[in-house]
């Protein structure tokens, strides 16, 4: 009886094992469409609360100084629309239903000619303790979706 459970255990992790890779993916990203040909314009929002904490408010300010050090011509020529949008305010209820933000959280609309893709970024969690990480990595992203490039 217990090399048989021993057995059934043995084989219960083999399959759990093997369905690991068909997992969502956990970043909150949605998996599209590698290249576009045009990009009309993205928009790149930090959503937040009443009371920020410190994390919203490192988030908030490292999307700002991203901005202002690599983006100010396209947020100028309109490529770039950027903001932050408080959750808990009635009049930002459209815009977060087009997003689907409920909480603290970063997300990048792109507009093309396929429509409106909008991508809750996970990357930056893993870099809030490096400002310089996190800028060069919401750059980086921010570059690739200008770009068309929505993988």
């Amino acid at each position: 009886m217990k090399r048989n459970l021993k057995i059934f255990y043995i084989g219960l992790v083999l399959f759990l094992i093997s369905l690991a890779g068909y997992s969502n993916n956990l970043t909150g990203n949605v998996v599209r469409a590698a290249k576009v040909d045009s990009v009309e314009k993205i928009e790149v929002y930090h959503f937040h609360s009443n009371r920020q904490c410190s994390v919203c408010k490192t988030i908030g300010a490292n999307l700002d100084e991203t901005i202002n050090r690599y983006f100010l011509e396209q947020v100028a020529g309109g490529k770039i629309i950027y903001g932050h949008i408080n959750v808990q305010l009635p009049e930002n209820e459209k815009i977060m239903n087009r997003y689907g933000a409920q909480g603290t959280s970063l997300w990048v609309g792109v507009y093309d000619e396929n429509g409106f893709h909008p991508e809750n970024d996970g990357g930056i969690w893993y870099k809030l303790q490096d400002k310089e990480a996190f800028i060069s990595y919401l750059k980086k992203l921010i570059e690739k979706r200008l770009s068309g490039d929505l993988s």
